[in-house]
C-alpha cells in the first residue's frame, strides 16, 4: 500500500484553499457563476477591487463568500464588512454568511456569534465582524498582515468612512472590495472608476447569466423579442428579462433608475436633477426598520379618467407608511377612499391637491366636514425670493428632508415612486428663484403623470393656513410649510 505523506496532502489542500472559486465550491457548496468568481479571484489578486453592478445580480452574496474564503485561507485574518445602513450589515450580508457557515459541507469551526455579526477562529486575533457606519473611529486600530474590509452598497458610505478604511490597509495583505449600485457621483466609490488604483468590474443585467445563457440583448428588451429567448430561468434569484423590460416600459431607457439598476451606469445627474438618486434610495433602504410615529398625515394627488393614478400617501411621523393608488374613480368616489383612510389611521391632516379635478375631491370633503384639505400649489411660497410658488417651495423642502446629512425619513421601495422622484427637474426663474418643472411637462417627458411623487410631497407638506411678516412690514395670509 502506498504510503500517504500528510504534510503533503496538508500543503497541497492550502494551496487550494487559496482558489475562492474551489472554496466556495467545494467547501461552501455555493456555486458561483463567472463574473462572481473573478471578482473573489481580484480581491485575491489585487489590492483594491470596485464593482458597480445593476440589481439583482447577488452582490451581497459575492461579498459573503469572499469574506468567509479570506477569513479561512488566511492566518490570522482580520475581516470586515460594513454598508450604509446596519440592517444591510447585519441582516443581509451576514446572514448569507451565517446560511453559507450552516450549510458548508466540512464544518468551519470556530464560534459565530448568535446575536452579533462576529465569526472568530482565535478571539482578537483571528476573527471577521460587521461594523456600522455612524462612527469612523470603529475603523481604527486594525492591524494585521492580512486584512480584508468589504464595503457593501459603497455608494452610501461617506467620505470619513473611506478615509478611516484607507488608515488600516498599510499591510501587504492587506484588500479592499467596494461593491454596489452606482447610484451616485462625486463619492469614493465613483472615484473608484475614474481614477487609478482600483482592479474595476461593470456588470450590467446583460453580463449576468439569465441574459447570457439565453442570448438575450438590449435590443431584444426594446423590440420585445426576449420573451422568444427566455424559455427558462436558471437562476430565478438573480435579475430576470420579465423584470428588465418591464423596467423599460415604466421608466424608460434614458433614465436614471434604468441606467443604474439595469445597466450598472452611474447616473448622468445634470445640474437640473433636484433630488439625487442615492438620497431615494437611501431613504427606501432605511424604511423597514424605522418605526411609526406622530403626526399622521395623508397626501392625496388626484387623478382624472385615463392612464393618471390617485394616490393616497400615509404618513406615520417620518415613515411614509404606504401608498394606496387607485384608477378611474370620480371625485365623490375618491372623497370616500381618502375619508375611510382618514378614520382608519386616525388622520390629523389631510392634503389634497386642489388643481384641476382635485377641487372637486376638497369641494366633496369639505361638505362632509373636513376642513383646511385644499392645497393650490401654484400660490405664493413663504418666501418669494428664494421659490417661485409654493410647489417650489413643497418639493425644496422635501428635498431637505431627503439629505442624509440633516435628515432621515423613510419611503417605501416602490420602483414608481424612485422612478418619479429621480426625474423631478427645476430650473432658476428671472428673479433667482427656483422653480419646478410643470406636472404637464413631466407627463409630457416621463410618459405619465407623478401622482406617487406629488401624493408623497403632500403628505410630508405640513402646509396650514397662517398669517405671517414679509420683507416691509406688510402681512398678508397665505400657506406656507412649516
Amino acid at each position: 500500500m502506498r504510503k500517504v505523506d500528510i504534510s503533503q496532502v496538508k500543503a497541497n489542500f492550502i494551496k487550494k484553499l487559496q482558489d475562492p472559486e474551489y472554496f466556495t465550491s467545494r467547501i461552501l457548496n455555493k456555486h458561483l457563476w463567472p463574473i462572481q468568481a473573478e471578482i473573489l479571484k481580484s480581491v485575491r489578486d489585487n489590492t483594491r477591487t470596485a464593482v458597480r453592478s445593476c440589481h439583482g445580480i447577488g452582490k451581497t452574496f459575492t461579498a459573503a463568500m469572499c469574506i468567509l474564503w479570506f477569513l479561512y485561507s488566511h492566518p490570522k485574518a482580520i475581516v470586515l464588512s460594513t454598508a450604509p445602513t446596519w440592517r444591510q450589515v447585519e441582516k443581509l450580508i451576514w446572514k448569507e454568511i451565517r446560511t453559507a457557515y450552516r450549510e458548508a459541507l466540512i464544518p468551519l469551526g470556530g464560534n459565530l456569534f448568535p446575536k452579533s455579526p462576529e465569526l472568530h477562529l482565535v478571539y482578537d486575533e483571528w476573527y471577521a465582524a460587521g461594523l456600522s457606519t455612524n462612527e469612523p473611529d470603529r475603523f481604527q486600530g486594525f492591524h494585521e498582515e492580512h486584512i480584508l474590509v468589504v464595503v457593501d452598497e459603497a455608494a452610501g458610505v461617506n467620505v470619513e468612512i473611506f478615509e478611516a478604511i484607507e488608515g488600516i490597509l498599510t499591510s501587504s495583505g492587506a484588500r479592499l472590495l467596494l461593491i454596489g449600485n452606482p447610484t451616485s457621483i462625486g463619492t469614493p466609490f465613483y472615484d473608484a472608476f475614474t481614477k487609478p488604483g482600483f482592479k474595476t468590474f461593470h456588470v450590467s443585467a446583460f453580463d449576468t447569466p439569465n441574459f447570457t445563457e439565453a442570448n438575450i440583448t438590449p435590443e431584444d428588451i426594446a423590440n420585445d423579442t426576449w420573451q422568444a429567448k427566455a424559455v427558462h430561468t436558471p437562476y430565478p434569484r438573480l435579475i430576470t428579462p420579465e423584470w428588465v423590460a418591464d423596467r423599460y416600459k415604466s421608466w424608460g431607457e434614458d433614465s436614471s433608475p434604468y441606467q443604474v439598476r439595469v445597466m450598472g451606469n452611474f447616473p448622468q445627474q445634470g445640474e437640473d436633477t433636484l433630488i439625487p438618486l442615492l438620497w431615494i434610495e437611501l431613504a427606501m433602504e432605511r424604511w423597514e426598520d424605522m418605526t411609526e410615529g406622530a403626526p399622521v398625515r395623508l397626501g392625496v394627488d388626484v387623478a382624472a379618467y385615463g392612464s393618471d393614478k390617485t394616490v393616497i400617501a400615509v404618513r406615520k411621523g417620518d415613515k411614509l407608511s404606504e401608498l394606496r393608488v387607485y384608477s378611474q374613480k370620480n371625485t365623490r368616489e375618491t372623497a370616500g377612499l381618502v375619508q375611510q383612510t382618514a378614520r382608519e389611521f386616525g388622520t390629523e391632516k389631510i392634503s389634497v391637491d386642489e388643481i384641476g379635478i382635485g377641487r372637486g375631491v376638497v369641494d366633496s370633503l369639505e361638505e362632509d366636514g373636513y376642513d383646511d384639505v385644499g392645497v393650490n400649489v401654484a400660490e405664493k411660497s413663504s418666501d418669494s425670493e428664494r421659490w417661485h410658488n409654493l410647489r417650489a417651495e413643497l418639493w425644496c423642502k422635501f428635498r431637505e428632508l431627503l439629505d442624509p446629512e440633516k435628515n432621515n425619513i423613510g419611503l417605501p421601495p416602490d420602483d414608481e415612486l424612485l422612478a418619479e422622484l429621480a426625474s423631478v427637474k427645476y430650473k432658476v426663474d428671472a428673479k433667482g428663484a427656483i422653480q419646478i418643472e410643470a406636472k404637464e411637462d413631466m407627463k409630457k417627458r416621463l410618459g405619465h403623470s407623478p401622482d406617487r411623487a406629488d401624493a408623497v410631497v403632500l403628505a410630508f407638506s405640513n402646509v396650514e393656513h397662517e398669517v405671517f411678516a414679509v420683507s416691509g412690514g406688510d402681512m398678508y395670509v397665505n400657506k406656507y410649510v412649516k
